[in-house]
């Protein structure tokens, strides 16, 4: 396996042969602390520290940035042959080269580390190598800890010992480098260190989150081999990379084994993993056992188990006992549902046109304290106005979702506005319904003609002909063409009024834009009209006359 330890980081350790790592000469030591007042701005250290910035992990390599190939020509030690091995210059541990990173660290890891390098280089122990790898860890700079670690000799003055390795470890994992972790760890328990279990547990999380399942076994069954028991964690993690590949059974089987297990018991977190997975590949009545194996278990479910099945419920389609789930959360007052459980629920209610259940859900969330998406709003408000033209009483509930839309800054697209307009006039607010067209008018939104067709028979019907031909007016001045039901609806009431010479001007405007409209059969329904009215006064019966 290729060595671990190889690096070109400036902050090499002593040690009696560097390997080929080439380092920066010797320089007058000088105090840290003076260094990090007033670092001195040579050209040397200018190029120094553009290298480093330019390279990102502190390494100095000549094919990375020109100006470290400078530093490196000008300021590397000769090399020779001495006792059949090649030796260079003692690598030294210069301020200059990390002060930087180091200024970045949080202050209790940076006093920590200014303390360590105001020594000589030669006094520090591999435990002041180790607080400085740790403090760049938790620091966050896991490149330049990772670098420190390789640049440590084996077989030289100072070499890692099972502390480093293990800090090492954690760095890779958190880097997000899987197979570099495992080879680390690999590389420790060769050179007869016992890593911990926190270290093992790291790997095979690390591993199964990018779905290397099978090199995470390796790890877990080199964890048993060498005498450490796997924590609950390291089965979770375990578990939840079976459940990421789609290996689904296997999981289910190692949890069957936790159940039994004296030594580790199965946690919520365990099941929710399991049931989770079986969820997402729509198997919710296998995850609803294993739920019920937990409840008998007596384990209490959290948030995430319920959010699981609502998901997998929604997913497959089972709307309903989504809903009911949910209702029995809101019932719950030791797991009450939160905004995302809300949120998986409402838009799948929306998308299958249940809007009864969805407006339900939506007043249980606002009672709670949480506030739907706009376009959850948008849509709902959508679906209650459909609803408008079977039961107009669901008009209160349309105008109030609508108002929340509004009022939260959203703007409702040209759809839900027409199906607001059309639920007022069909409700008998048609000055409402007119000033939504107005408005939609103001903002450029295309006008459909169901919209306004609605609202111009609602004005005829209440005899309002003059508001009627102005909404007309806008439409036809917007460039649209009206269909015929608008041009019927105010003929008729132009004539029933018997206003012929309004309703010629509209029949020519419909015969001029293509619509076809019957002029004369709203002629013979007014004379018939006026007719009856006649026979009617004409009638004794109808006057009372003996």
């Amino acid at each position: 396996m290729a060595s671990l330890y190889h690096s070109s980081f400036p902050l090499s350790p002593p040690s009696s042969s560097c390997h080929g790592v080439l380092s920066l000469p010797p320089r007058t030591a000088v105090p840290f602390v003076c260094l990090c007042r007033a670092p001195p701005q040579d050209d040397h250290d200018a190029e120094l520290l553009g290298a480093l910035q330019s390279n990102g992990n502190g390494s100095l390599l000549k094919e990375q940035h020109p100006a470290s190939a400078k530093v490196l020509e000008s300021g590397s030690g000769e090399l020779g042959d001495s006792g059949g091995g090649r030796r260079s210059s003692q690598a030294q541990l210069r301020a200059r080269d990390c002060a930087r990173r180091i200024m970045s660290l949080p202050m209790e890891e940076r006093v920590k580390v200014l303390d360590l390098l105001q020594r000589d280089d030669a006094a520090l122990t591999i435990s002041d190598y180790n607080d400085i790898i740790s403090a760049l860890a938790r620091g966050g700079d896991y490149d330049s800890a990772v670098a420190l670690f390789r640049a440590l000799e084996p077989n030289g003055v100072v070499a890692p010992d099972a502390h480093s390795f293990a800090i090492a470890v954690q760095c890779f994992c958190r880097k997000g480098a899987p197979d570099e972790a495992k080879e680390t760890l690999d590389e420790m328990v060769a050179r007869g260190y016992l890593p911990s279990v926190s270290a093992f547990s790291a790997v095979v999380g690390c591993l199964c989150k990018r779905g290397r399942v099978t090199r995470a076994m390796e790890v877990f069954d080199t964890m048993r081999s060498v005498g450490s028991e796997p924590t609950i964690r390291t089965y979770n993690s375990l578990i939840g990379g079976l459940c990421y590949v789609g290996r689904l059974e296997e999981a289910r089987v190692l949890l069957n084994k936790l159940k039994d297990s004296p030594k580790q018991t199965a946690d919520i977190y365990t099941f929710t993993i399991v049931l989770d997975g079986f969820c997402k590949v729509g198997r919710t009545e296998d995850a609803m056992a294993i739920f019920e194996d937990a409840i008998r278990l007596g384990l209490s479910p959290t948030i995430f188990t319920y959010n699981a099945l609502l998901n997998g419920h929604c997913k497959e389609g089972n709307l309903l006992k989504a809903y009911d789930l949910l209702m029995e959360m809101c019932d719950n007052d030791d797991c009450p549902p939160d905004k995302i459980s809300f949120s998986i629920v409402l838009p799948a209610l929306l998308r299958a046109g249940e809007v009864s259940a969805a407006w339900k859900t939506f007043k249980r969330m606002e009672h709670a304290g949480f506030e739907a998406d706009s376009r959850a709003l948008d849509t709902l408000a959508r679906g209650l106005c459909r609803q408008c033209a079977a039961d107009i009483s669901v008009l209160r509930e349309a105008k109030e979702v609508f108002g929340k839309v509004v009022a939260a800054g959203h703007e409702p697209v040209s759809y839900t506005y027409c199906l607001m307009a059309q639920a007022l006039a069909r409700g008998g607010e048609v000055d409402a319904a007119v000033a939504i067209l107005d408005d939609m008018v103001r903002k450029g939104y295309a006008l459909r003609k169901r919209a306004y067709t609605d609202v111009v028979r609602a004005l005829c019907d209440r005899s309002r002909t003059y508001d009627a031909l102005r909404v007309l007016a806008v439409v036809i001045a917007k460039d649209f063409v009206p269909g015929r039901n608008a041009f019927d609806a105010l003929l008729e009431e132009l004539s029933r009024q018997g206003r012929w010479p309004d309703a010629m001007a509209v029949y020519a405007a419909a015969v001029k834009r293509g619509v076809v409209v019957s002029l004369k059969r709203h002629v013979k329904e007014a004379l018939a009209r006026d007719q009856e009215k006649e026979e009617a006064w004409e009638s004794p019966a109808q006057l009372g006359v003996p």
